[in-house]
């Protein structure tokens, strides 16, 4: 529970969510045949039979459009009652030098809402719910804000890269949710991340930046896509940092909330591969009806990921009423988020 100094401020709590997905899938076999993998590694190790792709014409503000739509049409109110967007993706926008954030504000008609991005790879979505809930507390103007994680990351995967295997699982989509001041249900409680930066250079898109510009006279191809930088030696590091921080962040964020692991009733976490999440659920003591695998057949969407397990676990009716959930999420940098719920 909140602690009694804290209970005196303002609450905020989710009122309305909703996703996108697009209708293209591609499967574990497929993928298979593109890779020479046998798939096995996708269905058994990485935990994926098919995913989700956005077609040519299909991209991230306007996949995060559907999804906020959804999100307001939930929370039964007007766009033009938001105050706050915040669009958090990991991966490529619309454009380059462009805000999907206002591209989302102009096209639902929240005329009045101030709209900008956060990036902090899959955890975007956990930080904007964070950002989102500090401004409207802080701010007594502000009633509504709405949160938008959307990503084509279908387009980073490079399928003839195995050092990038990792990286096979991505897909497409988008979830939103908005956030309301003094909303008594599905309290946002509390947040906590870490960050470890010696490992910031093991995993990035090489071209497209100021290093290595698109236009520049030599590109490689396969610079374009997400490249793993010495897989053996990162899986070596995170045998040893990776669990260990993600079980940091959910410990420092259930504290703060005045909760312990005992009391998680649902643990939605960024779906990378099988092994991870078995893991965590060991650690946590936590069984299987504790949290909800997407992977199998959504794969991983990045930051919409955590907001999409919510949106799910709500709609098949899962969550009861004070039920303690915990988002979270391990993102490029590397960083790893927790943010926790209290539904009512």
């Amino acid at each position: 529970m909140v602690s009694s100094q804290g209970s005196r401020r303002a609450t905020v709590g989710i009122s309305g969510i909703g996703y996108y997905l697009p209708k293209n899938t591609v499967t574990s076999r497929e993928m298979a045949e593109w890779t020479g993998i046998d798939e096995s590694v996708f269905s058994e190790k990485i935990g994926i039979k098919r995913k989700h792709i956005a077609g040519p014409d299909e991209h991230p503000a306007e996949m995060g459009i559907r999804a906020a739509g959804r999100a307001i049409e939930d929370a039964k109110i007007s766009p033009e009652e938001i105050d706050v967007i915040v669009y958090g993706g990991l991966g490529f926008y619309d454009y380059h030098f462009w805000s999907p954030a206002a591209k989302i504000q102009g096209e639902i008609g929240a005329h009045k809402a101030y709209a900008f991005e956060v990036r902090n790879g899959c955890n975007g979505g956990n930080l904007a719910l964070s950002v989102c809930r500090d401004i409207l507390v802080g701010d007594p103007k502000k009633e509504y804000a709405l949160v938008v994680c959307s990503d084509k990351l279908s387009m980073a995967v490079n399928y003839t890269d195995k050092t990038a295997v990792s990286s096979f699982s991505f897909a497409d989509g988008a979830a939103a949710s908005v956030l309301k001041k003094n909303h008594r249900q599905n309290k946002l409680l509390s947040y906590a991340s870490i960050t470890d930066g010696s490992l910031v250079d093991y995993v990035k898109v090489p071209c497209g930046g100021t290093r290595q510009p698109m236009a520049g006279p030599a590109i490689c191809r396969e610079d374009c896509f997400l490249r793993v930088t010495d897989p053996a030696a990162l899986d070596g590091i995170f045998a040893k940092t990776y669990l260990k921080n993600y079980l940091a962040v959910i410990s420092d964020a259930l504290k703060s909330s005045g909760h312990t692991v005992r009391d998680i009733d649902h643990l939605f976490t960024n779906q990378v591969k099988k092994s991870i999440t078995d893991s965590l659920l060991a650690e946590l003591g936590l069984d299987e009806s504790k949290t909800m695998r997407t992977m199998k057949e959504y794969g991983h969407m990045g930051p919409v990921d955590t907001l999409f397990c919510l949106a799910r676990a709500r709609k098949s009716g899962r969550i009861k009423p004070g039920d303690l959930v915990v988002l979270a999420g391990s993102a490029i940098g590397f960083t790893w988020a927790a943010m926790v719920l209290e539904y009512q």
